[in-house]
């Protein structure tokens, strides 16, 4: 069975033949057998999808003046290209040591500690501060969401002294005319890898005393608060915090990383579809994990919360020989995202834009390779496909075929249509797929694979796909194993 029961069409469809030529013109055709068929109702909608789902972090001590350029480097044209709807920053862990009005580019370095040393602080070219924040948010023309520290005030017992920081970048921010709505506080506060380690209960209090301070200067601020990703089993301190902080709390923030530790090439095509079941968590596909998180805050009186994934990707892998590549990892993240628009998800930020200190095969999942000046990974064309679905509206799309994950948006100023097609099948060099669509009157298909470059190793090639019509509402296509394909229909 597909997904489950119905997938969402995205307002692009790709399609690959056995030709290696593209075609715009329609063809039509006697009525031909094929080896699954998709059915599309562009009149049962799902939804938007939203425009946050694009999101990139920032790690604040990592990005270096020369690649973004307020705004005219090489980081900021790639989100451009991709359709980046939001930017966290500061990052990930170097939040609960960051000190915005005091930075040392030193992330895991918290300059509150008593016994600090300078020494290490790094100039000024070398990180990013707010006012260089904001000025590439804008011009890549995303939402910032920027963090608050909340693990130095606990660790050296200085809460309100925490609190008067985040009030005070809060003020920053409005007096510089920087529009920020949404704020998360803190990261991974029950990690033990942390600045200070919380209980679910001393997160929650923290919250209640930051989230009024902060809201006080700013009513419309949404925050984002971070817990455990168990939504659907173990879910006890999730709820501890949402009962005590709820009120507080606008959007819950998972971090989604497939199996960490684990992730193989193989271990995912043998997953249909991929999910959030590990080691430590007995979950399901990210589509029912997401679909869970509504009944479960409506139960705890707190149905306004959404949620998010502002941290996610492929986990580490077992051994460097098992890594993925970087074509592989392009593909095997193009399933997570597909479940993410499938599942209706408010928010995501993909971790992350590049590690400098990466080597070997672990800057395989980045956007970038830093260890080849920082040239952008196959990644970077598969959201560079899905970045015209941002915004669209989610559309009925079902099959029933396994190995193959279906979704399909309708672009409502345009009408145009974007379907996705991922075939991580394995019987055949080629499958054969015929897509039925209703509502739609079909004068134009462009369709396009992203491949494997047999001819350059490791690299990835889009390639054109001839999609043939039958009686006006039919598409006939091959999808080459181990592809994405986007197929745009035009009105």
């Amino acid at each position: 069975m597909k997904k489950y029961f119905e997938i969402i069409a995205v307002v692009v469809l790709l399609v690959f033949n056995a030709c290696d030529s593209g075609s715009d013109s329609i063809e039509d055709v006697p009525a031909i057998e094929t080896d699954y068929d998709v059915m599309i109702d562009v009149n049962e909608t799902k939804g938007t999808v939203s425009p946050l789902l694009m999101g990139f972090n920032t790690i604040y001590c990592f990005e270096a003046d020369a690649m973004w350029q307020n705004g005219n480097g090489q980081i900021p044209a790639l989100m451009k290209k991709m359709n980046a709807g939001i930017l966290r920053y500061p990052g990930g862990a170097v939040v609960n040591r960051y000190h915005w009005n005091n930075l040392n580019g030193e992330g895991w370095m918290d300059n509150w500690d008593p016994n600090y040393d300078s020494a290490n602080d790094q100039p000024e070219s070398e990180f990013m501060d707010v006012d260089e924040y904001m000025a590439n948010v804008n011009a890549i023309g995303a939402e910032p969401m920027v963090g608050v520290n909340m693990g130095s005030g606990l660790k050296y017992n200085r809460v309100q002294d925490g609190i008067d920081e985040a009030v005070a970048l809060v003020q920053y921010c409005l007096d510089n005319g920087y529009d920020v709505r949404y704020w998360y506080l803190d990261n991974e506060a029950y990690h033990d890898g942390a600045n200070y380690t919380m209980t679910a209960t001393e997160y929650a209090e923290q919250i209640n005393l930051y989230a009024p301070a902060m809201r006080a200067l700013s009513p419309d601020i949404e925050f984002i608060v971070n817990w455990t990703r168990n939504i659907t089993s173990g879910t006890g301190s999730m709820q501890t915090l949402i009962e005590q902080a709820g009120a507080n709390i606008d959007i819950m923030e998972v971090h989604w990383y497939w199996q960490y530790g684990q992730s193989t090439f193989d271990l995912w095509l043998n997953s249909f579809p991929m999910g959030t079941k590990n080691q430590w968590y007995n979950g399901f596909d990210y589509v029912r994990e997401i679909m869970a998180f509504k009944p479960l805050v409506n139960s705890l009186g707190h149905g306004h919360i959404k949620l998010a994934s502002n941290e996610w990707n492929l986990g580490p892998s077992p051994s460097e020989e098992e890594t993925p590549s970087k074509f592989e990892s392009a593909l095997m993240i193009s399933e997570q995202f597909s479940q993410f628009i499938d599942g209706g998800l408010f928010m995501a930020s993909f971790w992350g834009v590049q590690w400098p200190h990466s080597t070997g095969a672990a800057v395989n999942r980045y956007l970038v390779d830093p260890t080849n000046n920082y040239s952008p990974n196959p990644l970077v064309s598969v959201f560079e496909m899905f970045g015209d679905a941002m915004g669209g509206m989610q559309v009925k799309c079902s099959s029933l075929k396994t190995g193959v994950y279906d979704i399909a948006v309708l672009n409502e100023e345009t009408n145009e249509l974007y379907i996705y097609l991922l075939n991580k099948t394995q019987d055949s060099a080629l499958l054969s797929a015929g897509v039925e669509l209703k509502g739609v009157n079909v004068s134009e298909v462009i369709a396009s694979s992203f491949v494997r470059d047999e001819a350059n190793g490791d690299a990835a090639k889009i390639s054109d796909v001839q999609v043939l019509v039958e009686n006006g509402n039919r598409l006939v296509l091959e999808l080459p194993k181990n592809s994405l394909t986007k197929v745009v229909v035009n009105p």
